[in-house]
């Protein structure tokens, strides 16, 4: 009997469905499955303070701490973490702050309150931050000031992010002044005084020009600061010669 060229492209297409519907009973649920473990294991971890005091070493035998709410295991770490190691004070807890205060003993509630600090040590924070997710295993969250107990950012959160922005726009704005009025190289003696000069290099900002030492007046700042300043693009009121030196001089004694 002969089989027409449809049937034989309908029998093609059955058997390719009956193919289609053992691969997907055999492979999909599998896979379903497996996506839904993986989502449970990517689910993020959030701390509570009590559970996390209980990662001290003893209670339970790995080190964990928390930096800025965020919480790592430095178990790998333990000569310098483990009770009676330099830096145990800050295991089982958010003590941010005494990163920069180096107050290990401080167990106020204010221990991991950051927001009233100088930029620098803001900037310094943050350094440690990235250097403990470098090198140790970052696990998950505190819930407290930073984040809440669903993992959410605080208002307090939001509002040091703001605040390391504007450090950060600063600290560009000071880089920026630095270019246009590099500091001084300062030296001091008993016999002379106070000297202070100017070089292509001084301040640690390479330029293709020299430049004659100048005071610069900084709103909000009690003592002026030396600068160099390049005699071509002197625009600024805030400058101030030093008395007793010659404008075009590099160098100048300064009587203390």
């Amino acid at each position: 009997m002969l089989i027409s060229k449809s049937n034989i492209k309908y029998i093609l297409i059955t058997v390719l469905i009956a193919i289609g519907a053992v691969f997907l009973r055999k492979y999909v649920p599998e896979n379903l499955d497996q996506s839904r473990e993986e989502s449970h294991k990517t689910k993020r971890v959030v701390f509570s303070s009590d559970e996390l005091a209980k990662y001290n070493g003893i209670d339970i035998d790995k080190l964990y701490l928390s930096v800025i709410g965020s919480v790592f295991d430095v178990t790998d770490g333990k000569k310098h973490y483990a009770k009676g190691s330099p830096y145990h004070y800050f295991i089982g807890k958010d003590g941010t702050r005494a990163l920069v205060t180096g107050d290990f003993k401080d167990e106020s509630s204010n221990k991991d309150n950051v927001i009233d600090l100088s930029c620098d040590d803001l900037l310094t924070i943050t350094h440690w931050r990235r250097t403990f997710k470098a090198k140790y295993k970052y696990i998950g969250l505190l819930a407290g000031r930073y984040y809440n107990e669903n993992g959410g950012e605080t208002v307090y959160m939001y509002e040091l992010k703001q605040r390391l922005k504007q450090c950060k726009d600063e600290k560009e704005d000071a880089k920026k002044q630095d270019q246009m009025h590099p500091p001084c190289n300062i030296a001091w003696s008993e016999e002379d005084g106070t000297r202070v000069w100017c070089t292509k290099t001084s301040g640690g900002i390479n330029r293709n020009w020299e430049g004659v030492p100048r005071q610069l007046f900084t709103p909000g700042e009690k003592k002026p600061r030396c600068v160099c300043v390049n005699l071509e693009k002197v625009d600024s009121s805030l400058l101030k010669e030093y008395e007793g030196c010659s404008s075009y001089s590099r160098e100048c004694l300064i009587n203390n």
